[in-house]
């Protein structure tokens, strides 16, 4: 009974038997020396999971002491002791469902292959919670740093015979033509119409934004090669992570899924190639420490469908049901209660600490390889300032609470809305940075206006979260300063329920070399937005339009990350019930859960 429901838990993950141990657990041989598998738990959490025990007989069992584990898993989402492995285990915490800071995709590239590199025995075991996207996404991350792709496990390792000859006639009816109409694409396509990544990596995608535009930079491979190599290594980690199809017609989705973690992957794979924009991630300390190049987000424009009568119902019964549950925590105003009740349009920009990403930043320089090579740890870095770079991570104090934190918010201002009347409407929405005078505007119309109906084609007015939320105070027309080699997330919201995020790294979409005044638009279809589930499969196109400022405004700083009250308490942004009513109006009932946790980071 277990098994079976560990097997619905893993969905369409692949599982490994061994017949030797009579297991089975959620895990997978990527190479003959790369692994990934769910979390190893304990308690009630281990009759969904893999068995704390189970996990370390099987990996001593294959592989003695050999075995080196990378834990993905914030302390707030789940942890273990390290002795439970004998002190064989490295954190390197993010939050689930997002991207990283990218310069952990490269310190655990580079650990994985100074342990594997120290005997041909080692092993490296990656896991998150589900073992799949986190693990996947630096699983990948290491392959790339490969002079080639390891050959894949014998098949005495995880496949029998009969399943070899099974992989091998799928790989053929695989290269067919698909059986379905012309014009037609397959919903797991991995061709350029299906899958974002192949978007980016082809042309009209990030290459066209002038990133591979690099002339004075000497790369060791082609530009032509970085998207062969990514693309290889997604397709690795697919092929063994995922369970292969009930009919040899279908595919397998993706192993790696969610776009933001592929974009950084991406990202990766330029740094890898000595691609990157110039700049980015300077070798020496003293660079380092100059301020960053900044850049102006003026304008983020939503283009979606209509809404319709039933998933207009169900907003403002997750809008009404969700505030109801708040009014039991706090007292809020008149005004804030009809803030979340509205069904407004908001975005919520975010990154992590500053100080968390500067310190990942520093070991990433002084553990780089010599020649500035990005795939290798350099001789002798396991140790800067008397500390090893395992100390930075076990008292907890970076991801013992919330990670990911508001730091500014765009919502409509003015008469910012297009129509397209036909038979399949939609809407245009302009969204601009929220200033304190315009925020004054919108309370007041908000205080003024204690109901209204979810929006439709009609128009969409906007809202923050919360009435008593701080506003970055920005001059008119001033747009957002960021750093322009920072990571930012940008959370779409309609009332209390979330629509989808995406993650982006504006340097990496911005023309080169840099001129002030130069300006960029990022150009995102569904398909490269994470979550766009429910109210957020009605999206089309969102466009972040920015522009680089001039090199005497780099002194110029962000928005310090300021959360609501009920972000300092852990509570985070609107979630919860919200997200699970959401999530209803697919009619897939797998999507349910994927929401509600979606939501919740």
């Amino acid at each position: 009974m277990a098994d079976f429901v560990r097997r619905l838990v893993s969905g369409n993950k692949a599982r490994f038997k061994d017949e030797d141990l009579h297991l089975e657990l959620d895990l997978a041989y990527i190479t003959d020396r790369v692994i990934v598998m769910g979390f190893p738990a304990a308690g009630i959490e281990g009759l969904y999971r893999n068995r704390r025990e189970d996990a370390k007989k099987f990996l001593e069992h294959r592989h003695g002491k050999n075995y080196w584990i990378f834990n993905f898993c914030p302390v707030k989402e789940n942890t273990y002791p390290a002795d439970i492995f004998d002190g064989r285990v490295s954190r390197y915490p993010f939050p689930d469902h997002h991207a990283p800071p990218l310069a952990i995709l490269a310190l655990v590239a580079r650990e994985i292959r100074a342990w594997l590199d120290g005997a041909p025995e080692r092993v490296a075991v990656l896991h998150c919670k589900a073992g799949k996207g986190r693990s996947g996404t630096m699983a990948c991350a290491y392959l790339l740093t490969e002079d080639e792709l390891t050959t894949p496990p014998a098949p005495e390792h995880h496949e029998t015979s009969k399943e070899l000859a099974t992989t091998r006639a799928e790989q053929v009816m695989n290269a067919m033509p698909p059986d379905e109409a012309a014009g037609e694409a397959s919903s797991d396509d991995t061709g350029p119409g299906g899958d974002p990544i192949r978007a980016e990596l082809g042309p009209g995608g990030i290459t066209d934004s002038k990133v591979a535009n690099t002339a004075n930079v000497l790369g060791e491979q082609s530009p032509a090669t970085v998207p062969s190599s990514l693309s290889k290594v997604l397709d690795l980690h697919t092929s063994k992570r995922m369970k292969r199809p009930s009919s040899p017609s279908k595919k397998a989705g993706l192993g790696v899924s969610i776009p933001s973690q592929r974009r950084w992957l991406y990202y990766w794979s330029l740094l890898l190639a000595r691609q990157s924009p110039p700049g980015f991630w300077p070798a020496s300390d003293a660079l380092a420490h100059r301020p960053a190049p900044k850049v102006r987000l003026t304008q983020i424009t939503l283009r979606m469908h209509a809404i319709s009568g039933v998933k207009a119902s169900l907003i403002r019964a997750a809008n009404a049901l969700l505030e109801q549950t708040r009014r039991g925590k706090t007292a809020g105003s008149r005004a804030e209660l009809a803030a979340r009740e509205n069904g407004h349009v908001w975005i919520s920009l975010a990154r992590y600490d500053d100080e968390f990403v500067d310190t990942l930043e520093k070991w990433e320089r002084h553990t780089r390889g010599d020649g500035g090579l990005m795939g290798k740890r350099r001789d002798g870095a396991d140790h800067v300032d008397g500390k090893v770079l395992a100390d930075e991570f076990a008292d907890g104090r970076w991801d013992k609470s919330k990670m990911v934190r508001s730091f500014a918010r765009l919502g409509m201002v003015g008469d910012n809305v297009e129509e397209k009347k036909g038979s399949d409407e939609e809407i245009t929405l302009s969204l601009g940075p929220l200033t304190d005078d315009n925020w004054g505007t919108i309370r007041e119309n908000i205080d003024s206006n204690t109901y209204q109906q979810a929006p439709t084609a009609n128009g969409v007015d906007s809202e923050e979260t919360s009435i008593n939320d701080t506003t970055q105070a920005l001059k008119p027309d001033g747009g957002v300063i960021l750093n322009a080699n920072r990571e930012v997330r940008a959370k779409l919201y309609m009332g209390v329920v979330f629509m989808g995020w995406f993650w982006f790294i504006p340097t990496f979409h911005m023309p080169h070399p840099r001129a002030a005044g130069q300006t960029a638009t990022l150009r995102l279809s569904k398909k490269e937005i994470d979550f766009p589930l429910g109210i957020g499969s009605g999206i089309i196109e969102v466009e972040v339009r920015m522009e680089w400022l001039l090199p005497s405004s780099d002194d110029s700083e962000p928005p310090p990350r300021q959360g609501s009250a009920e972000s300092a308490r852990g509570e985070g942004e609107p979630a919860g019930v919200a997200a699970t009513l959401q999530a209803v109006t697919t009619g897939i009932p797998t999507e349910i859960a994927t929401t509600k946790q979606a939501a919740e980071d």
